[in-house]
Order: C-alpha cells, then structure tokens, then sequence
C-alpha cells in the first residue's frame, strides 16, 4: 500500500465509525428506559430512523423483557444498514443490513404503582459489526448505555412521558479508532391502550466530535408494544 493510500486509510477509519459510534445498544434505535417498571412479560417491535450524522438509513427491533419486583431484564435483537457516513469519501453505504444484538439491567429505585413520578437505573450492553467501507477496515463495535430514567406515571392516565440522561461508552475490535465516551440523552412517551396494547415514540441525542469536527447523531423511532402484569 502507498503512503498516500496508508493515509488515506487513518483517515477513513475515524469517519467510517461516526454513525455507528453514535448507535445504543442496538444500532439505529434510542435507548429505551421503562423507570416505572413492573412485574411481567413484555413485548415490543420498534422501527427508528436515523439523521445523517446519524448514519441514515432505517433500523428494525424486537425486544422481549422480564419484569420481576424492581428488576427488569430486557433482550433485543435487530438490524440496520447504515447509508450515510459524514465525511466519507467513496463507497458511504453499507452492502447489507446488519444485525446488532443488545440487552440491558434496569432497577427501580424509587416510585412506580400508585406514585405518579418513578426512577430508575439501567445499564445497557450492544454489539453490532460495521462492514468494510471504502478504505475502513470491517470491526466490531460494543456499546454499554449507563443512565438514570425519570417517568411521569399518573394513575389511569395512558400518556407516560419519560427522560433518561446517560453516559454511552463505546470500544472498537481491531481496525476500528480509539474508545469514545459520550453524554447522551433519550426520552419519549408511552401511550398505553386497553388490555397490555400500547404504542410509543422516543428520540435519542449525542454529541461528538471527530478530528475536530462536531457531529449531533439524533435517532427517532415508534413502536409498539404489550405488557403482560402479573400482580405482586
């Protein structure tokens, strides 16, 4: 290889890793916090749309979660192809989706039940595979989500607006750039229907800075989901 080609290569790397830096725990769509939790089964699909410093493109989801007392145990699995990389120069656009797989620990420290206000504490883990991209090597990309989430929760109201501000830690296999950690925020709202049915929205914000170039990666989905409760 060249040097002008050698170059060009660690200079790609950074560039090609933007988007994807910027996904949670899987790729493409916010990180979701449920602070008032709740004892049960529940199920969700979610379909998110990233902005250009986001990656672009569109992201699917599945996610099946575990509620027992305060705890809440949550799986997801999905798949996303990135179609924008700021900055890049060539091929931007991943060949094919890719899937990313994702999971997180919530805890409810205070609220929920009768009590209109509840918080809790969530750590994420996610795991995506970013394809080889003009002169970017193909790496894996590991990110862990660690954040608080507040929700408004009144009795026999469906609305449920949530916040959940966050630190999002992200390392890289070999061939990617350096780790990064970054101060992150999601939020949304739940609007819940009879029988355990509801629908969602949330938004998900990062700022970051690249070879001394500020990127915003936002992320917006909506979904649906259904709980089953099963009472204390």
């Amino acid at each position: 290889m060249t040097r002008i080609a050698k170059i060009a290569a660690a200079a790609a790397i950074p560039l090609a890793a933007l988007a994807t830096a910027a996904q949670a725990q899987l790729a493409g769509i916010p990180v979701y916090f449920n602070p008032a939790g709740g004892t049960g089964v529940g199920i969700a699909a979610n379909v998110g749309f990233p902005n250009s410093d986001a990656g672009s493109g569109t992201a699917y989801g599945v996610a099946g979660s575990l509620g027992a007392g305060p705890v809440t145990v949550t799986g997801m699995v999905g798949a996303y192809k990135q179609t924008n990389i700021p900055g890049c120069t060539g091929t931007c656009s991943w060949a094919t989706a890719q899937t990313s797989f994702g999971g997180s620990l919530a805890y409810k420290v205070f609220g929920g039940g009768l009590l209109p206000v509840a918080v809790s504490a969530q750590v994420g883990y996610g795991y995506i595979k970013a394809p080889a991209v003009s002169l970017a090597p193909s790496y894996t990309i590991t990110s862990i989500p660690v954040g608080v989430g507040i929700s408004l929760d009144p009795p026999l109201f469906p609305l449920k607006p949530w916040i959940a501000p966050r630190i999002q830690f992200t390392s890289y296999g070999s061939g990617g750039p350096p780790n990064t950690s970054n101060f992150a925020v999601s939020g949304g709202v739940n609007f819940n229907l009879l029988l355990g049915l509801g629908v969602h929205a949330a938004v998900d914000w990062q700022q970051q800075k690249v070879a001394g170039t500020t990127y915003t990666p936002l992320i917006w989905s909506v979904g649906a989901h259904f709980n089953f409760h099963v009472p204390l």
